[in-house]
Parts: C-alpha cells; sequence; structure tokens
C-alpha cells in the first residue's frame, strides 16, 4: 500500500516540504494536513481491496512510478461529469508555466481544487507535474511522457486524438 503511486505521492509531497523548508506560508501547513488526510483516505481504501479515485470525475490526482528514480510522481487530471469514459476519449496535455514556489505539495493542492483556464467537456485533461521548473527538460520531459502513459493505462485514450499544450515554461515544453 505504501508504495502505490497514487497513495505515495500524498506523504512525499509533505516529506520534501518539512525537509527542503518548502512551507512558504502558514497556510501550507493545513495543506500539508488536507494532503496526509488524503494519502490516509486511499491507502484505508486500498487496504479494503477499494480505489474509488480511479472511477471519480472532476478534479483528480493520481501519482505514476518514474522509471528514472523509482519515485511516485503527481499528476492531475480534469474529468467532466458529462464525458462517457466507456469509449476512446482526447487527451489533452496541459504543461504548467514557472513557479518556482510549485512543489509537490502546492502542485497536488492546486490540482485538488483548481480546475485549469479552459472547460473541456469531450476529454480528459492531464496536468502533469514535471518535476517543477525544469522546463520541461531531461527528467521533466520523460514524467511528460511517462504521466500521458499511466493515463494511457488507466483511461480509454483516443491515440489519434492526444494534444500538447501549455503556457510560459509550459509553451515552450510543448
Amino acid at each position: 500500500i505504501r508504495r502505490h503511486p497514487d497513495v505515495e505521492i500524498f506523504r512525499k509531497a509533505v516529506r520534501f516540504a518539512l525537509v527542503n523548508g518548502e512551507f512558504y506560508d502558514k497556510k501550507h501547513f493545513s495543506t500539508a494536513d488536507e494532503l496526509l488526510d488524503e494519502g490516509d483516505r486511499r491507502a484505508t481504501s486500498l487496504a479494503a481491496g477499494k480505489t474509488p479515485w480511479t472511477q471519480a470525475k472532476g478534479l483528480v490526482v493520481r501519482g505514476f512510478r518514474s522509471k528514472i528514480d523509482d519515485s511516485a510522481q503527481p499528476y492531475g487530471l480534469e474529468i467532466s461529469e458529462k464525458l462517457e469514459l466507456n469509449r476512446p476519449v482526447p487527451l489533452y496535455v496541459w504543461l504548467h508555466g514557472r513557479g518556482d514556489k510549485t512543489t509537490d505539495l502546492h502542485f497536488i493542492q492546486q490540482r485538488m481544487t483548481k480546475p485549469g483556464k479552459f472547460a473541456i467537456e469531450d476529454g480528459i485533461v492531464l496536468h502533469p507535474f514535471g518535476r517543477q521548473c525544469i522546463g520541461y527538460k531531461s527528467a521533466g520531459e520523460t514524467d511528460v511522457l511517462e504521466a500521458i502513459e499511466a493515463v494511457k493505462e488507466a483511461y480509454r485514450i483516443d491515440e489519434a486524438r492526444i494534444a500538447l499544450m501549455g503556457f510560459s515554461m509550459g509553451g515552450a515544453g510543448a
């Protein structure tokens, strides 16, 4: 259970914030509590053989296991309540812009609470983390490709309708 990336991303985010001093405001401590609570809920569900977040719609945070370093890497999804997931759907990959303080903790919290700039109802929007602000180069690029693969394994994606988009640093990455 501890090694399941959909669970591990929450604990990793808080651990990194503690070790690296990534609490930039007092409210980030309550964000850490929220992420730990979600990780605990998922661990409890997983122990009972259930994974309700894998069927969820709306804003969904998931994780994959990196082939680079075996770490759990987060990604966010936006899945319209109206979207029929019993058929292949488009995948819109949105690369975020630069955010010097957008660490795992802050990225996950954003993906759990804030929809993206565009309301897309005919497909799934993927928000890969890409290891923060490295311009989607090296490990960041690999993370984007691995996040796409993770989504393709978990959802029916139309391979002919995968679009890569972004703004600012994400535009350069695209």
